[in-house]
């Protein structure tokens, strides 16, 4: 059953234009009120792949960086907390096997308290010198001898202090990162709305902060065959039932009305997979906690849109009057037959 269309206005166009190639054609395109937000894309972005993650990020790696171009601390402010401990741990024991040559430079008998063996075991008692001295908790068993010790134990003890606050500050800044837990349903669908069809999703906070004036904007992006060679990468804004929330206790369903207006009537999931068709989300909103903005992205391939169906309810009152929201029923759906 068909149930979209990208618009005809805006076919027939593109068909005089492919009769009539010109060099400003995309251009011409661009200007006219049928384009709207390519997310600075552009229309030469024609790949099939996503555009957007099932984390939010876009599909895109950047490569070719240089030196200079590098930003560790962002970096370390945004990854997994995984890699963070592990960069840690690396940086904590790297560093202590300097400074353990370093000592070992002076020879084992510049730190006092020790005995001298083997190689591995001068090794080890220098590391574990220079773990005390690095984080200066001095248990008092070892301590330098002699001028060139005690010169590396002080720049040790200085750079094991600026360490731990470098540490320290980056770690307080993840937990200060506002991030933005809203769960999106893991289809679209389209559904039965009023007398016609629409096109919905469903996001729910699952955290129990507040995120206040809510705002959803959705995108659709597909091919269009223009000429033998040529593709084009479209993007279009669809409008919606309400695109705004004040507040966000509960779940959401964010719908597209498909109407005779909209660009999604009449097409087919055939069209949708020939053409590419993906809708990308962008999801802003005020977090009261962090008295911040906070941001999320994601996406809907053709192939998790169901056709034919309505989401469940989400939540319930229960016997004392509180409203029971169920996050773990966003997915859930039933099959239903479409208006015609």
């Amino acid at each position: 059953m068909g149930f979209m269309n990208f618009g005809k206005r805006k076919i027939i166009a593109t068909t005089i234009k492919k009769e009539q190639p010109t060099p400003n054609t995309t251009q011409a395109e661009s200007n006219s009120d049928e384009a709207f937000d390519d997310l600075g894309l552009g229309g030469n972005f024609n790949t099939r792949g996503r555009f957007i993650l099932p984390n939010g990020e876009f599909n895109i790696e950047r490569r070719g960086y240089g030196l200079s171009d590098l930003n560790i601390y962002q970096w370390l402010v945004t990854t997994s907390w995984s890699y963070f401990f592990g960069v840690v741990l690396l940086f904590y024991i790297l560093s202590n096997t300097v400074f353990a040559f370093m000592f070992l430079s002076f020879g084992i008998e510049s730190i006092s308290g020790v005995t001298e063996g083997n190689s591995i075991e001068n090794f080890a008692n220098s590391f574990f010198f220079s773990v005390q001295t690095f984080t200066t908790v001095g248990y008092g068993s070892m301590s330098p001898k002699g001028w060139g010790a005690n010169i590396i134990a002080a720049f040790n003890a200085l750079f094991g202090l600026m360490s731990f606050a470098l540490a320290t500050g980056l770690f307080f800044a993840r937990f200060a990162r506002p991030i933005v837990k809203v769960r999106f349903s893991k289809n679209a669908i389209v559904a039965p709305y009023n007398d016609i069809s629409g096109f919905m999703f469903r996001i729910v906070n699952l955290r129990s902060n507040q995120l206040m004036d809510v705002e959803v904007q959705l995108i659709i992006t597909w091919l269009e065959q223009l000429g033998t060679n040529k593709t084009l990468r479209k993007f279009r804004r669809l409008e919606l039932e309400r695109n705004k929330v004040a507040m966000f206790p509960l779940n959401w369903t964010v719908v597209h009305p498909i109407d005779k207006t909209s660009p999604l009537h009449e097409k087919s999931k055939e069209d949708l997979i020939k053409m590419d068709v993906e809708f990308i989300i962008s999801m802003k909103g005020y977090d009261d906690t962090f008295a911040q903005n906070v941001k999320e992205h994601h996406s809907y391939k053709y192939e998790e849109i169901v056709i034919g169906a309505k989401f469940k309810p989400m939540y319930h009152v229960n016997e004392d009057g509180l409203t029971i929201l169920e996050v773990d029923k966003i997915d859930d759906y039933k099959k239903v037959e479409l208006t015609t």
